[in-house]
């Protein structure tokens, strides 16, 4: 049966998995990224393997703020200001891997959709961070209200 619970304890589970995919994609990057490019191609494999580790500490904050998220949830402490300063920060993280696909674009055409689909997930998480802020103010006044 189908609860919210589950589905937050799934979505951490997820999210676990993602860190060891991004530990391993740290280890192999070079071999990923010669195999996805192809032979022969060793700027486009350079920027991509340079794009890539510049990219990763927004990615473990990243994980890290959708972590918190997700235990906050569990916990029932959803409508907080941490919550809306962990929105924040994620979109600052994508708008960060946006500006590194964004200069990686020069050198391999593909980071254009990358550049694209981080800035999508920014406005995204930005009109949600305003959300969430507008509810908190809420719960915050009515609280107050006796």
């Amino acid at each position: 049966m189908y609860t919210s619970e589950k589905s937050t304890k799934l979505t951490l589970i997820v999210t676990y998995i993602f860190y060891f995919l991004l530990i391993g994609m740290m280890i192999f990057c070079y071999p990923i990224a010669q195999w996805a490019i192809g032979p022969g191609q060793r700027v486009s494999t350079l920027a991509a393997v340079i794009a890539f580790y510049v990219c990763c500490p927004a990615a473990w904050t990243a994980l890290s703020g959708i972590t918190k998220i997700l235990k906050n949830v569990l916990h029932d402490e959803v409508f907080t200001r941490e919550t809306v300063k962990i929105l924040r920060i994620l979109s600052w993280c994508c708008a960060f891997v946006c500006l590194v696909c964004t200069v990686a674009f020069f050198f391999y055409k593909v980071f254009i959709v990358f550049s694209l689909g981080s800035a999508l997930m920014m406005l995204i998480l930005r009109v949600l961070k305003n959300v969430m802020a507008k509810a908190v103010e809420i719960k915050e006044e009515n609280e107050l209200t006796v």
